[in-house]
């Protein structure tokens, strides 16, 4: 099957075919994993060196800091995609994309790796048991405190998860098929007049379908884990999309567009679904809104 946009893609970005495209490919994974790495190694300082009191006394909130760093960082790197556009046009012109597309596929490895996260147990990672037993407690699923029996508690946990990981992949892959991969991989950020007004019904009903995509995934995490650490954390990945989403994506939309989108933002949602569009957005989730 061929992929609506990948012909457009691959025109911007002639140094990545081939052999280099599996090699990025590579660097990619690359990341992902490192930032993966990386928040766990965090979330286990205190284990690994049990006799640092300071750790010790830290560990609750040491997950917390990891992935914090770890935002800041993958935010950082698609910010940069928006930041950089003039001068990278100024000086690559028809092959400024190409300069800040890694950029921009690092930082998105780096949220997919702090998705990931949301759904690690904290109290029983590899490293071993907590040692301080505030982490211990905060691990804990909201419905044990509540003195459902595990086996309810799981059941329930796993079904809602399974729920959002299910809707998170289907609005990314009808975004997908429907947009193209060129628009997901925001080619048009640097070539605008290339691009044309999306009139798809979706639309009507919410600004940004990728990023509610993602942010679904990650409920699936707080589902999963049903505790304080999912809940923080899912809410501080919600807070760096809503960063994003305001003051990054939409500022370029409000120069480009002035006051009909203004207008737009206040009629439509940007990253849920309203109870009475539940039926567009269903059409959308099955192909047959796709058009």
């Amino acid at each position: 099957m061929h992929l609506k946009g990948i012909d457009k893609l691959k025109e911007k970005i002639p140094k990545y075919l081939g052999w280099r495209a599996k090699g990025l490919g590579l660097m990619l994974l690359l990341a992902f994993v490192t930032a993966l790495i990386l928040m766990l190694f965090v979330d286990s300082l205190a284990r690994i060196f049990p006799h640092v009191s300071f750790l010790v006394l830290v560990e609750p909130i040491l997950p917390i800091l990891g992935v914090l760093l770890c935002e800041l960082i993958a935010f950082w790197l698609v910010w940069g995609v928006w930041h950089n556009r003039d001068r990278y046009v100024a000086e690559l012109g028809e092959f400024a994309y190409q300069r800040a597309m890694p950029r921009a596929f690092f930082g998105i490895s780096w949220i997919i790796a702090i998705c990931v996260h949301i759904y690690v147990p904290i109290d029983t990672l590899s490293a071993g048991t907590p040692v301080n037993p505030i982490t211990t407690m905060l691990s804990k699923s909201f419905l044990s405190f509540l003195g459902m029996p595990i086996g309810f508690d799981l059941a329930i946990r796993i079904i809602g998860s399974f729920f959002c990981i299910i809707i998170g992949l289907l609005t990314i892959r009808s975004a997908l098929f429907t947009f193209g991969i060129d628009y997901m991989a925001l080619v048009y950020l640097y070539y605008p007049a290339e691009s044309q007004i999306e009139q798809h019904e979706i639309y009507s009903v919410i600004r940004h379908p990728t990023n509610f995509g993602a942010l679904t995934l990650a409920l699936g995490g707080l589902w999963l884990r049903f505790s304080v650490y999912s809940l923080v954390l899912f809410l501080m990945f919600l807070f760096g999309f809503m960063v994003h989403t305001f003051f990054v994506e939409e500022k370029e939309l409000r120069d480009r567009f002035g006051e009909s989108f203004i207008e737009y933002q206040q009629n439509v949602p940007a990253l849920y679904i309203r109870p009475r569009d539940l039926r567009v957005y269903i059409r959308f989730l099955t192909k047959r809104g796709i058009g």
